[in-house]
């Protein structure tokens, strides 16, 4: 929506001011731009922290004492 949105609004710019093409198309890169960083961002965080989970939930040993050893077994 918002990309026809510039589209459309970069078109109609255009018929008003020949230069505004070439002022347009740099605006539309850095917005298209931010909007695959954030994304980019967003993924790399969910990464990480998946990567916390799994680090928290990673099975740890245990050394038992000899009253545990009775209860095990």
């Amino acid at each position: 929506m918002i990309l026809v949105l510039l589209v459309v609004g970069g078109f109609i710019g255009a018929a008003l001011n020949f230069g505004s093409g070439i002022l347009g198309i740099p605006l539309v890169l850095i917005f298209v731009g931010a909007l695959l960083g954030k994304e980019t961002m967003q993924r790399q965080q969910r990464i990480l922290q998946m990567k916390r989970f799994r680090r928290q939930a990673r099975a740890r040993k245990v050394e038992f004492d000899a009253a545990d050893k009775r209860t095990v077994v």
